[in-house]
Order: structure tokens, then C-alpha cells, then sequence
């Protein structure tokens, strides 16, 4: 059993650290803050044009923040976000994807989380922050969750007291 401890230990101290980052060995070491920032057309020339997929993926480990609260509660507000299909009207570059779009509107979405639209200084469009829409989601689902597990409390105390009579 010990010469299976030493060899997981010699495995993991002969691993490179970009493979343990999930790196590929030539892949260039992340350094936290060197982060790049893409306009639209950087995007589409830069990016898409040499890449099939895209993972994105945002520092959140607990130990870099301080000042760490719970957000408020977002049912209320996240069922007042209408969701919708839609197409690009010819406000949008020629090149825009033609087929049927879902989002929401960031009109719909600035009444309830404003630090998640931006408006574009050039145009005045606004635009949607969908990653940190998610964590309302998930507080949402969260607080459907508790109401959940309420209400099948009730219903088991209505049917053990039904069971009485």
C-alpha cells in the first residue's frame, strides 16, 4: 500500500503544472490577470475563425475574494424576464447569424439586474451579461428548491393528520 502512496506521490510531483491547470504541455502558462479582452470583430477574425469550440472559464476561487456575501433573493425578478426567440433585424452587420435567436431582452433585464447590461458607447445597443445572469438562475432554482421541500412538509403533515382522523 505505501509503495502505491509513493508512486501517486512521484506521479503528481513529475506532472507539469500547465497539465495540472488542464493545459495542454505547449499550451502558454495562464497568469491570473492576463486576460484579454475581444471586440465583435477580433472575435469573429481572431477567434472563431481559428477555433471550432470555446470553453471561457472565470476565476472564482473563494480564496481570491474578500468581502464575500450571499446575492438577494431572484425568483421574483427572474420570472418578470420574459424569455424570447428572435431574428436579427438590419440594425445588426449583414454577416450576423440569419437563423432564429433565444435570449431576453436587456431592456427586460436592466429593470431587474442593471450591473448586468452594458450600453455600447459607439451605438447605444445594449447588451446582456449571460454568465453572470446564471447566478440569479441558480439562486432562483434555489429558492424554488426550499419552497419545494415547504410544501411537501405541509402535504406530509396534512396526510399524517388526515391518517389520524
Amino acid at each position: 500500500m505505501d509503495s502505491k502512496k509513493n508512486s501517486d506521490n512521484k506521479a503528481k510531483e513529475e506532472t507539469p503544472k500547465s497539465i495540472e491547470q488542464g493545459q495542454s504541455p505547449s499550451a502558454p502558462t495562464y497568469v491570473f490577470g492576463g486576460i484579454k479582452e475581444f471586440n465583435l470583430e477580433q472575435i469573429e477574425t481572431e477567434i472563431l475563425n481559428d477555433n471550432i469550440y470555446i470553453d471561457v472559464f472565470a476565476g472564482s476561487d473563494i480564496q481570491l475574494k474578500t468581502e464575500v456575501k450571499p446575492t438577494a433573493p431572484a425568483l421574483a425578478a427572474i420570472r418578470r424576464l420574459d424569455t424570447i426567440t428572435y431574428k436579427w433585424n438590419d440594425k445588426v452587420p449583414a454577416n450576423a447569424d440569419s437563423s432564429t435567436q433565444l435570449g431576453v431582452s436587456a431592456q427586460q433585464v436592466a429593470a431587474e439586474f442593471p450591473e448586468l447590461v452594458k450600453k455600447d458607447a459607439a451605438t447605444g445597443f445594449l447588451a446582456v451579461n449571460y454568465t453572470k445572469l446564471s447566478v440569479h438562475l441558480i439562486s432562483a432554482i434555489k429558492e424554488l428548491a426550499d419552497q419545494n421541500e415547504a410544501l411537501e412538509a405541509r402535504i406530509r403533515a396534512l396526510e399524517k393528520t388526515s391518517a389520524l382522523n
